[in-house]
């Protein structure tokens, strides 16, 4: 009671001045804020306790700010309410792909933290479900929860600055296919998975645009990828445009690869199936385990071993930026890698024989 008398605040003309932040035994601060007066005359607060004074006080005078002006406030919601507001808001512009994403999230994220109010939801109890989650998940799951909690949070609990400790990132290994490999691979596949490892590898279309392509956009000279297959909420194959504006691309292929192009009889064909058969074929080759989008990273990494510039690259195989392309290769393709060390080699041989022997003579 005496926290409550203390913390009231004081009627000036014009409005309340607020009350500072009072440090629990807990070591959080809290401030009670005046709500409203009911009919007997008796006073109620809104109670706002976080981990430090400042942020305490901060989230007080929002309320506050927010209630004379008549703004809508969020506090509230719950977390797992905040997020569902969130997604229904991005479902009709984000990818079905990248919303079935959020759902998932949804589900399996930060449970201690859904059935909490926003108004008490602080910095520690992000900390400590972020520490909880990074005992069972990979630096990258974590990291990518916490994209969507901080995104939430912004929308609807924007005072909350977050300060996290993340996970360290973990580089991602990439086991690139060798020439020799994929030409196992071709040697081997059947009628209806060779026409798309020749369009991944030498023209870098990923899964989605394979499956979207029809005989239409085959022309004498290459392919136009302008679309996606790509599933929706309820699991069925949906045609969408790409996700982004340099998936819209132009791709040259070679004549031999055009004319089975135009004879494939698999048009309209199913990611899953593609995927499925794709992988039983790597299996029955006893290659290196590659998923299909491995495909394109051999692509890539094929064109700037042979000095084909980064942009002409990331235009022909719709990757947004050079930035996201040079990830892709920042591992040379293992078949390349002899010839890349002898190339090393050789510039500093000549480099500094010639220097050392000039030395030595003249001493």
């Amino acid at each position: 009671v005496s926290a409550f008398l203390l913390q009231e605040p004081i009627p000036i003309a014009g409005g309340m001045i607020m009350a500072n932040a009072k440090k629990l035994k807990s070591g959080n601060w809290r401030v009670l804020e005046y709500d409203y007066t009911d009919e007997n005359n008796k006073r109620h607060y809104k109670s706002f306790t976080a981990s430090t004074k400042k942020e305490a006080e901060y989230m007080a005078k929002e309320y506050s700010h927010n209630k004379q002006r008549g703004a809508k406030t969020y506090n509230d919601l719950t977390l797992q309410e905040a997020y569902r507001r969130y997604i229904d808001s991005k479902s009709s512009v984000l990818a079905p792909s990248t919303i079935d994403g959020y759902e998932k999230n949804l589900r399996n994220d930060f449970k201690m933290l859904m059935p909490m109010k926003l108004s008490n939801i602080n910095q520690e109890h992000i900390q400590l479900a972020v520490n909880e989650m990074s005992a069972t998940k990979s630096p990258k799951s974590v990291r990518n929860s916490h994209g969507l909690l901080s995104a939430v949070l912004r929308a609807y609990k924007p005072q909350l600055i977050l300060t996290t400790r993340l996970p360290q990132k973990v580089e991602p290994t990439y086991t690139i296919p060798t020439t020799e490999e994929i030409n196992t691979l071709l040697a081997n596949a059947n009628d209806f998975i060779r026409v798309p490892i020749l369009l991944a590898s030498s023209g870098s279309l990923r899964r989605s645009e394979v499956c979207a392509l029809t005989l239409n956009d085959v022309s004498d000279l290459g392919v136009t990828v302008n679309k996606a297959a790509v599933y929706d909420k309820n699991n069925n194959v949906v045609i969408k445009p790409p996700k982004t504006n340099a998936g819209n691309r132009f791709v040259p292929l070679p004549p031999h690869i055009i004319k089975e192009v135009k004879e494939w009889k698999y048009f309209g064909c199913s990611p899953a199936k593609l995927s499925d058969s794709f992988n039983r074929l790597v299996q029955q080759c006893n290659v290196p385990h590659i998923s299909f989008h491995k495909l394109r990273h051999y692509f890539a990494s094929e064109l700037h071993a042979c000095g084909i510039p980064d942009k002409h690259i990331a235009q022909i195989g719709g990757w947004k930026s050079v930035a996201v392309l040079q990830n892709i290769y920042q591992h040379t393709l293992r078949d390349k890698q002899e010839e890349m060390n002898k190339k090393i080699i050789n510039i500093f041989q000549n480099n500094f024989t010639a220097d050392s022997s000039n030395l030595q003579n003249q001493a």
